[in-house]
């Protein structure tokens, strides 16, 4: 397939970006349809290494690398996007946070390489791992320019990034898959792919926002940070751990094959948790700013919307997959996942669970509370751990789904409880937060 833009488009998305910020509708758009896009891409490459391979086995490897993938993002970005969001004070400078992001980069990957080589089941898939944290990196990397073309309001180029990410990922890993049959090789090509993007396209756009990109950061600053973001950090590994470790144990103690399988049914529900993050992403940085100067009110009504903005989508799109379920699967993946449709409709409410936790902790983080957010994703992860033993001996895939459910319900209701009473409250510079005293 041969996507072809307009030479007339071109010259218009030129003449925009010479144009200062957009408005935050239209932020909203392209952040949406960017990251709604790229996540289809990458959720389609779980499809395609079903369709391109013999059995589920490379499912299964690929499912077991996601899994660590998303704990490597939580240490790889040290989830600092938000935090450089919600830094209206310019404590920090860009080249602060990409020299810290090169840090976090290489940290992770060494930290989760440790993790992967004692989890893995076979030489196979720890490979499979390691490739696929190339690509990690990369992505980990290139958010820290999304999040300078977020503080200028330019999510445009964020957008078109990840819609040409997207299409690199489908086509590298297709040709791949093709021509070596091996999913190593191909997932080596992604990350080949998705560096030459990152030179040809964002390097060149954020620079032209922020002026130099040249990584800087003293070791007081690079301590500071690495410090004041720690909680966030933990809490977004825990948050990861919730699901990539219940699917880690369910995986060994069933199988690869077992854990491709539901892999290949609970991936689609991704799409839950991008939409409802991409909506409101745009909107933390207002919100920070109504806070931190005095609005208490405002920043309350803001996040009471935000909730209920997420909530209602994810809800609503979780009854109409659903409702599409055995028709969806049976034609993506043919007749042989016929068996299993029945795991999807508990794993949308599960991805319901876990896009409302994300939201929790942004606002968290926006509210100046970065260690609350690591209680309600620490509670998460130990009900988790406790519940999904038990409830897979008892229903099998869908006790997994269960396990997680109550693990997020729970929690959740926590992390709601300590927004609205932290938003009640004046910003004050404690539970390391923002604070300019250092």
């Amino acid at each position: 397939m041969v996507f072809v833009i307009p030479r007339e488009f071109g010259l218009q998305m030129c003449a925009k970006s010479e144009q200062g910020s957009l408005s935050i509708k239209r932020n909203m758009f392209w952040n949406t349809i960017g990251s709604i896009f790229y996540q289809g891409c990458l959720w389609l490459m779980t499809v395609l290494v079903v369709r391109l391979s013999t059995d589920y086995q490379s499912s299964g490897m690929l499912a077991f690398a996601m899994s660590v993938g998303n704990i490597y993002t939580a240490i790889g970005t040290y989830t600092m996007r938000t935090y450089q969001v919600a830094d209206v004070t310019e404590r920090y400078s860009t080249p602060n946070y990409v020299a810290l992001r090169i840090v976090t980069v290489c940290g992770g990957l060494f930290l989760c390489g440790v993790y992967a080589a004692l989890i893995s089941p076979t030489t196979a898939t720890f490979l499979v791992i390691v490739t696929f944290l190339l690509f990690k990196a990369n992505e980990a990397f290139v958010n820290v320019l999304y999040g300078c073309d977020q503080v200028a309001m330019r999510l445009d180029y964020v957008g078109i990034s990840q819609i040409l990410r997207g299409v690199v990922i489908v086509a590298a890993f297709s040709a791949g898959m093709i021509l070596t049959d091996s999913l190593v090789l191909s997932l080596l090509l992604v990350f080949i792919g998705n560096l030459l993007l990152d030179m040809a396209y964002d390097l060149p756009r954020t620079r032209r926002l922020v002026g130099s990109l040249r990584p800087h950061i003293s070791r007081r600053q690079c301590l500071s940070l690495l410090k004041e973001c720690f909680p966030t950090v933990a809490a977004n590994v825990l948050n990861g751990l919730v699901v990539s470790v219940s699917r880690q144990i369910f995986g060994n103690v069933y199988g690869e094959d077992a854990l491709g399988i539901y892999a290949s049914v609970a991936t689609p529900c991704v799409v839950i948790q991008v939409l409802a993050q991409n909506l409101y992403t745009p909107l933390l940085g207002p919100i920070a700013e109504k806070y931190r100067h005095g609005n208490c009110g405002a920043a309350k009504a803001a996040a009471k919307k935000l909730l209920l903005l997420v909530t209602g989508v994810a809800l609503g799109v979780s009854a109409v997959l659903a409702i599409m379920a055995e028709p969806l699967l049976t034609l993506i993946y043919g007749s042989s996942i016929s068996p299993y449709v029945n795991v999807l409709p508990l794993a949308l409410v599960v991805m319901t669970g876990v896009a409302t936790t994300t939201l929790i902790g942004d606002l968290l983080i926006v509210l100046n509370h970065l260690k609350t957010s690591l209680a309600v994703n620490g509670l998460a992860f130990a009900i988790s751990l406790a519940l999904v033993i038990p409830c897979t001996q008892a229903w099998y895939m869908n006790g997994l789904n269960i396990a997680l459910i109550a693990a997020y319900a729970i929690a959740d209701c926590f992390g709601i409880a300590q927004v609205f009473r932290r938003v009640s409250q004046p910003w004050a510079p404690n539970d390391g937060s923002l604070s300019d005293d250092q």
